[in-house]
């Protein structure tokens, strides 16, 4: 029985793991010359740039997303670095940093603004709340037993006073409730204003938890990794391979066609591309979801975010100063428009990715797919523009810490184009549907209406998405082919 697994990324390449571990010939189909997908990082004049994990949920040893990163290959073995802050703000003059331990966070949150106490104090009670919160990952929603439901529902009871309070509402809603313009500002670091309040408080559990660390080698080294068990299970992934269409014949998928015109056939498809790559273009939209339309369609209850990943290499050791720093900047040109604040992280916790003596630094700004779009129509403005931000970048960069100017040289400058061209993320987007106060129905089943043998996998369809979403999707494809095959117990 074979399996054709559509792209290499996390959720390929953990359902190659399972499709291995259940007895199944697998082959994995990648149309870049390395697998990892959006879970990736590439070299610069001696540097290298992480382009994906700022965080890993699943770090914490006795949750069950840490046992599937093991089972994986991804960490194990693997050193994780934990970083004693979440995030320093600097804003009108004020310091306010979120600490991994929350008791001391919550110790300096009140030293900054006394007046805030009660919100600063209902603050911490909520993130603490979401420490015993785990993301399920033993079984996809649709093979749960009655039993399996009810556990779930009972693991989520000391979050519903918290689903009550923020359910409804933004981010950028709740953090007015706050009096301090800068613990305003820190709040606001870490997630879209216009997502759903409550999940900045599971961010930040996620990290004062433990659960959120960051492993050592990075993206790259951690998809390696898993690339290495599923080969060592007798997996075969096949790279440069770019897919042009699943092969449909009387309602069941019966391989694909690659760019090249060869066919490879398969029991069954397990595509885990973005969905919109899935359905429009290897499905050529003859096969409609009507919960994907919708999505697609409302980008205010559905939102998707891109960036400009914009990389420099520092000639000086930056361990000393904040890891990951938001200031306020000179305005400069962005897009139609402008910014006055940067957000920048060093890796100095990882002494590959830079020379010995130097730091490499990622700052990072939310974008308009469509606005850099337009843009690279036009190679030559788009190169120039590139360069013209990166280097307004480096000019804010020495302009907060003089002692390095002269020091930091522009490596690398990413924008949603580039993320989608040589990832195949649908318009550049880092993570899936944003989780907004009026979005509804984020988990799918990875099934699509009129077709066989065809089970998807990947982060849209699992809120928050992500790598850990990529994951568990990937997992659960292959579980839900045992079924259909009527194999257990489950990998």
């Amino acid at each position: 029985m074979r399996i054709v697994i559509i792209g290499g990324g996390i959720a390929g390449l953990a359902a190659g793991i399972f499709a291995q571990r259940a007895g199944f010939d697998s082959v994995i189909l990648e149309q870049h010359s390395i697998a990892g997908g959006l879970c990736t990082g590439w070299d610069r004049k001696g540097f290298h740039i992480d382009g994906c994990i700022h965080w890993l949920t699943g770090t914490r040893p006795e949750t069950d997303l840490y046992r599937l990163w093991v089972e994986t290959g991804a960490l194990g073995n693997t050193e994780v670095y934990q970083p004693d802050v979440f995030t320093t703000v600097e804003h009108d003059g004020e310091t306010v940093m979120l600490y991994r331990d929350l008791d001391r966070t919550r110790e300096h949150l009140l030293e900054v603004s006394p007046d805030d106490r009660a919100e600063i104090e209902r603050l911490i009670d909520y993130t603490r709340r979401f420490f015993s919160f785990q993301m399920p990952c033993g079984k996809p929603f649709d093979l749960m037993s009655i039993p399996d439901r009810i556990r779930l529902g009972m693991s989520m009871k000391d979050l519903r006073p918290v689903m009550k309070d923020l359910g409804k509402i933004t981010l950028g809603e709740y953090v007015e409730r706050v009096k301090h313009p800068a613990i305003r500002e820190a709040l606001r670091s870490g997630v879209v204003e216009t997502y759903s309040a409550y999940i900045l408080l599971f961010t930040l559990a996620t990290f004062m938890s433990g659960n959120g660390d960051r492993p050592a080698g990075g993206s790259r080294a951690l998809a390696k990794r898993m690339e290495e068990r599923y080969i060592d299970l007798g997996g075969k992934i096949e790279l440069r391979r770019e897919v042009k269409e699943i092969v449909v014949r009387e309602g069941y998928a019966r391989g694909v066609l690659l760019a090249d015109g060869t066919e490879v056939y398969g029991d069954y498809v397990v595509p885990t591309c973005d969905t919109h790559i899935t359905i429009q273009r290897l499905l050529k939209g003859e096969y409609t979801d009507r919960g994907f339309e919708e999505k697609y369609a409302n980008h205010r209850a559905y939102p998707l975010f891109s960036c400009i990943y914009a990389s420099f290499g520092v000639d000086s050791d930056l361990s000393a100063y904040p890891a990951d720093l938001v200031f306020q900047a000179t305005p400069f040109a962005f897009e139609d428009g402008s910014r006055d604040q940067l957000s920048i992280k060093h890796y100095c916790y990882e002494p590959s990715f830079a020379p010995e003596g130097k730091s490499v630094v990622i700052a990072y700004l939310h974008a308009s797919y469509d606005w850099w779009k337009q843009k690279r129509e036009n190679m030559d403005a788009y190169g120039a523009e590139k360069t013209r931000l990166g280097n307004d970048i480096v000019q804010r960069i020495e302009a907060r810490f003089p002692e390095l100017r002269g020091e930091v040289t522009l490596l690398d400058v990413a924008s949603p184009v580039t993320y989608e061209r040589y990832c195949g993320a649908y318009r550049g987007a880092f993570m899936s549907f944003g989780i907004t106060p009026e979005a509804k129905n984020l988990n799918h089943d990875g099934r699509i209406k009129g077709i066989k043998n065809l089970y998807m996998g990947g982060q849209w369809l699992m809120p928050p998405g992500g790598v850990p979403a990529a994951l568990v999707t990937g997992k659960w494809a292959v579980q839900r082919i045992c079924r259909a095959e009527k194999i257990g117990p489950f990998p």
